[in-house]
């Protein structure tokens, strides 16, 4: 009796999770994948937030950079005036020409900015610019000239071949402090050894842009910042469409200029505002540029404001984009502003 009442005594019951307990483990579970399932979406969310505003903001300094040295080198021409710059006769209509102020061969003027209308026509050259949105038009020279000799103080040979020779897909302009000449790099340059009328004269790129938004071709592609610029084209120099930047959906330039001639700056205004004669007194540039990102959030409800200078973006805001707006201000070198402000 002793012997079976141990052994009975030493038998383990053993048993399984009751029901209450497997109910408890599965809560437990659940809240747990739950919760990591949540922080991997708010964390993925997060990062999708991370990339687009990042996209955003590098396509808009991108393209606020790509504006802004070309406006810090407006109306520069080597230290030769405007007027006394004139075409060689072996120079080559352009195809697709802008007109009038915009013309890209039209030195005299070197600043300009229209609105385009309700069909995206603008300055004679573009025809696809987003309705409402401002077309800026700029003419330089780049400040990166070549000459006959490495040192413009010694004598040379009169031949424009260093660093090297005329690039035939360039525009130049071959000046000194006299006179300049505009001209293909495809013709021969002018002598500009000393007695010349070109004497020391440096050939200096010729630089034309029309920056503007592009109305996109078909419901997928994307607004974007464009530039119609001067390009070999076949045999010749013509103006040609370059594509600069996605999401770039509104464009707003907005002027500081002397209006009544004394060298001080005392008027703002936009395209629309300014006269033809203004445009050689403006001495500051202030751009307004609305990005847009290039895919919709449906998750997110744009509601929010936006101001380009003096008016509300183009077009409806009232979406699933994200948008950024970005502005950068440009103080202009003018030397029409120098020479009023000395005389004064």
């Amino acid at each position: 009796m002793n012997t079976c009442h141990q052994q009975r005594g030493g038998t383990q019951r053993q048993r399984g999770f009751t029901l209450v307990e497997f109910m408890v483990a599965m809560l437990l579970g659940t809240i747990l994948i739950g919760g990591a399932v949540a922080i991997y979406l708010a964390s993925n969310r997060s990062y999708q937030e991370t990339e687009r505003s990042i996209a955003m903001l590098d396509s808009g300094r991108f393209s606020l950079q790509l504006i802004t040295d070309s406006l810090r080198h407006a109306g520069f021409f080597g230290g030769v005036p405007a007027g006394a710059i004139t075409q060689d006769t072996a120079l080559g209509a352009l195809a697709d020409d802008c007109s009038g102020s915009a013309a890209a061969y039209d030195i005299n003027n070197y600043l300009f900015a229209v609105v385009a209308d309700g069909s995206g026509n603008a300055v004679a050259c573009i025809d696809d610019a987003r309705p409402g949105t401002d077309v800026l038009v700029i003419k330089y020279m780049l400040p990166d000239p070549l000459s006959d000799t490495e040192d413009p103080n010694a004598p040379g040979d009169g031949v424009i071949s260093w660093p090297t020779g005329l690039d035939a897909g360039q525009t130049y302009i071959v000046a000194n402090a006299n006179a300049g000449l505009l001209m293909d790099g495809a013709d021969t340059p002018p002598n500009v050894g000393d007695g010349q009328e070109y004497a020391r004269g440096m050939a200096w790129p010729h630089m034309f842009q029309a920056f503007y938004v592009r109305q996109p071709d078909n419901a997928v592609e994307e607004f974007r910042l464009a530039s119609k610029t001067l390009r070999l084209d076949g045999a010749s120099m013509n103006v040609v469409t370059e594509d600069l930047a996605e999401g770039v959906e509104d464009l707003r330039v907005r002027f500081r200029y002397d209006s009544d001639g004394d060298g001080e700056v005392d008027t703002t205004g936009y395209a629309e505002d300014l006269a033809a004669a203004d445009w050689a007194n403006v001495g500051s540039v202030e751009v307004f540029m609305l990005v847009r990102s290039q895919e919709q959030d449906f998750n997110y409800d744009n509601e929010k404001a936006y101001v380009l200078g003096d008016r509300a973006p183009v077009g409806s805001t009232d979406d699933s984009f994200w948008r950024m707006l970005v502005t950068r201000y440009v103080a202009l070198r003018n030397p029409n502003l120098v020479i009023q402000a000395g005389g004064a």
